[in-house]
């Protein structure tokens, strides 16, 4: 198995409020997922498991360590590069109330990222919508609904 992600003393430190000190939300964070593993993230509120993520996708910038997407140095990557690369790595947030636009229906939310990656015409996003509701169980129906439906 190849290695998909390679993430080494990951770290995020901010100065401290009040001047003195440095508050470390992330710091020293290290693993490896390879092809087909899965990684799951468990902690208290505030412990930096939604900063570790997007210190690994360059939302944020890190203090120190080193990410490596398919062999790739992804903290080296030019706005270019880090744009394309972001096609293939994605974070889940577990609370749809707060990750899911309720405003919009299941199937722009679904063709959302799809629209922004330029991935595809109108058409066949349409169509990848249909697949991708079809693979997790849900029916063609399911597209026109609301996150709360």
């Amino acid at each position: 198995m190849s290695e998909l992600l390679d993430v080494a003393g990951l770290a995020k430190h901010y100065p401290a409020r009040d001047g003195r000190g440095t508050v470390k939300a992330v710091n020293g964070v290290s693993f490896t997922l390879k092809t087909g593993e899965t990684l799951g993230i468990v902690g208290e509120s505030g412990c930096g498991k939604s900063t570790l993520a997007r210190l690994i996708l360059r939302l944020i910038e890190p203090t120190a360590g080193a990410v490596r997407l398919n062999g790739t140095d992804f903290l080296a990557l030019g706005s270019g590069a880090l744009r394309a690369a972001r096609r293939d790595v994605q974070m889940v947030f577990q609370d749809p109330y707060a990750s899911l636009d309720p405003r919009m229906a299941v199937a722009g939310i679904i063709a959302e990222p799809l629209e922004i990656h330029r991935i595809g015409t109108a058409a066949s996003r349409r169509e990848r919508v249909l697949e991708l509701l079809d693979l997790v169980g849900l029916g063609p129906d399911a597209a026109a609904k609301y996150p709360h439906e």
